[in-house]
């Protein structure tokens, strides 16, 4: 009877120890996967902290050049006046004024009539608008041309005398 206490004893102290063991490497595993996630969160803090110092950086530089640009919209902001492109091109003498002016309408004509022939193409309209479309706008182009060409005789008259 002493044996088989004995070995009764042996058995719940083997499965207390196997318990005690399991919990000790269960306890263990968790503390890896803690020391684990305290080096990523460590790695995650000293990564934005280096991303806040580039921020920082960056508004420093946005700052100085948004100051710099600031002045230097105020020193030239006179002179945009007299530095407008369209002044610079348009030309003095009413002539040749209207001659850019003619161009400038006919090649508006030109790329109307290619637009109207892309909608044909893509059938967007129908044979009878483009026709009656293209006819108006061809005859505005004979207009055009031929006023263009008068103004132009009447300009080398003007540069010849």
């Amino acid at each position: 009877m002493v044996s088989k206490i004995e070995h009764d004893l042996q058995q719940r102290y083997k499965i207390f120890v196997d318990r005690y063991e399991a919990e000790m490497n269960a306890l263990h595993q968790q503390e890896q996967e803690l020391l684990a996630g305290k080096e990523q969160i460590v790695d995650v803090l000293q990564r934005i902290e280096e991303e806040k110092l580039k921020i920082g950086e960056t508004i420093e530089l946005f700052k100085t050049k948004d100051g710099e640009l600031r002045e230097f919209l105020s020193v030239h902001e006179r002179d945009t006046e007299e530095n407008q492109v369209d002044k610079q091109i348009e030309p003095k003498a009413a002539l040749f004024k209207q001659y850019l002016h003619l161009f400038a309408e006919e090649s508006a004509l030109d790329d109307a009539i290619y637009y109207m022939a892309e909608a044909l193409r893509n059938d967007v309209i129908n044979t009878q608008v483009f026709l009656r479309n293209v006819r108006s706008l061809a005859r505005k182009k004979f207009m055009v041309r031929a006023l263009m060409n008068k103004v132009k005789e009447q300009t080398n008259k003007c540069e010849i005398k």
